[in-house]
């Protein structure tokens, strides 16, 4: 080991630094480079709502309207299946009892009674007609 303060076969000072710290001739400063950037992964998902959310201008009625691409696509879709379009029809059908109406899927019984039936059903105590004063 050698002493810090042991003097050095050639002179030290600015511009000469000492041989240990210099840099090593055919060796890179950097040998891995700059990291690549990463793109983030695609999401069709969200990529397929951000471009139908997209609004555009369009012509309606002889008048400019803001509408968005969704609203465009659903809007020739209804008009396909208006003009017999039977794929179009079918998928505005689809569409229909599973966003508009899902109260109608469920499993619903309507039991119609008369009088004398809820009597025998309920009871006595059963309200008749003829008692109901509407009220």
């Amino acid at each position: 080991m050698s002493n810090k303060f042991e003097k050095q076969d050639y002179d030290v000072g600015y511009g000469k630094p000492p041989t240990s710290t210099r840099f090593r001739k055919s060796v890179s400063g950097n040998p891995g480079g700059r990291p690549k950037r990463r793109s983030a992964p695609i999401n069709p998902a969200h990529l397929l709502e951000v471009i139908d959310n997209e609004e555009i201008i369009v012509m309606d009625n002889r008048r400019r309207k803001r509408m968005s691409k969704a609203q465009i696509s659903f809007r020739q879709l209804m008009t396909k299946a208006t003009k017999g379009d039977l794929k179009a029809a079918r998928l505005v059908v689809k569409m229909a009892q599973n966003y508009f109406a899902p109260e109608v899927r469920t499993q619903s019984r309507l039991e119609v009674l008369t009088v004398a039936g809820a009597n025998r059903r309920f009871g006595s105590k059963w309200p008749s007609y003829s008692s109901y004063t509407g009220g």
